[in-house]
């Protein structure tokens, strides 16, 4: 199936998107509920655009085109609540989504491993800088 080639890249776009969020529990649930929100946008511009494409005539790139600007709008709308704050996020969901061939199971285990390697790496990081501080904070 298409798009397991991506898995380790969205991965890492998600460990991005997890410090690029703010880090900590609140960057992780954050940056995972906007790359989440992108995909499922990405998944009703694609819809829209196979319909405008079927009853207008266009070709299906220029009908993608016209229908993900204005789910690219509602990604930036989304962004005045808090869990959805952080709008590139949310692109970043839609673009590897449509990046994977629309592939959910891809998408959704790659934003989720990557934001957990988030996690994980600044609490190992965390860890190291408290093993390596000498006590007067040097």
């Amino acid at each position: 199936s298409q798009g397991w080639e991506l898995l380790g890249t969205i991965g890492f776009v998600a460990f991005c998107s997890f410090y690029a969020a703010g880090g900590g529990k609140s960057g992780f649930i954050r940056s995972l509920a906007v790359n989440y929100s992108g995909m499922v946008w990405a998944f009703f511009a694609a819809l829209a655009a196979g319909w405008l494409a079927s009853v207008s005539g266009l070709s299906a790139f220029w009908a993608s085109v016209i229908t993900t600007v204005p789910f690219s709008a509602v990604v930036v709308w989304q962004g005045r609540f808090w869990l959805l704050s952080f709008i590139p996020g949310g692109f970043l969901g839609m673009t590897l989504f449509f990046a994977s061939g629309m592939n959910w199971t891809v998408t959704l285990l790659g934003f989720l491993a990557g934001n957990c390697v988030g996690i994980i790496s600044e609490y190992g990081g965390q860890k190291l800088s408290e093993a390596t501080t000498k006590r007067d904070g040097y």
